[in-house]
């Protein structure tokens, strides 16, 4: 074996399949990781990782001259981070295939900064010590759940406007004088 085979990825094919295209938010998401090797190797572990991150708009200031100006840049935020080991130690010989079905559950979130958008990601990753882990990476298409009659609805946090005093939706202008929040 060569020296510098460490440094190689693995030379397999590592698919992420849901079972619908579309989830409702707070549903278990069922699928299975699909492992397609041409190369024989002992696996530290095949995981899943599950990440949901939020990407707003958020205004930068820098300094041009004698003035501030401010600049809107995007950013993003880690909400949710887990990992799901599906099988531990695995001795794989060269032309496996096998499937790893699996069942998740991402937790509902909303956006927490005005404008922002949630994305909701699962990776798989076949581990092998010593060598860069072999990723396959999908997003998860979420739907809000549908209220039917009855249904009981989540309240919109509110904050007290500091100029007038009122209790208004938060991430809003004020609806009693109009004063940004």
């Amino acid at each position: 074996m060569r020296f510098f085979k460490r440094l190689d990825p693995i030379n397999a094919d590592l698919t992420v399949m849901l079972d619908k295209s579309t989830f409702l938010d707070g549903e278990q998401i069922n699928g299975k990781l699909v492992l397609d090797s041409d190369e024989a190797v002992n696996a530290d572990e095949i995981r899943l990782e599950i990440r949901v991150t939020e990407t707003y708009q958020a205004p930068r200031y820098e300094r041009v001259g004698n003035q501030l100006r401010q600049v809107m840049e995007t950013q993003t935020k880690k909400l949710h981070s887990e990992d799901i080991k599906i099988s531990g130690p695995l001795g794989i010989s060269k032309g496996y295939k096998g499937e790893f079905p699996f069942t998740v559950s991402i937790p509902p979130m909303a956006p927490t900064m005005s404008g922002g958008t949630i994305n909701r990601k699962v990776k798989g990753v076949l581990a092998v010590k010593g060598r860069p882990d072999k990723t396959e990476e999908i997003g998860v298409n979420i739907s809000p759940v549908a209220l039917g009659p009855g249904a009981m609805q989540v309240p919109i946090p509110k904050v007290r406007c500091k100029y007038c005093n009122k209790l208004t939706p938060r991430d809003t202008k004020c609806e009693n004088c109009g004063a940004p929040l």
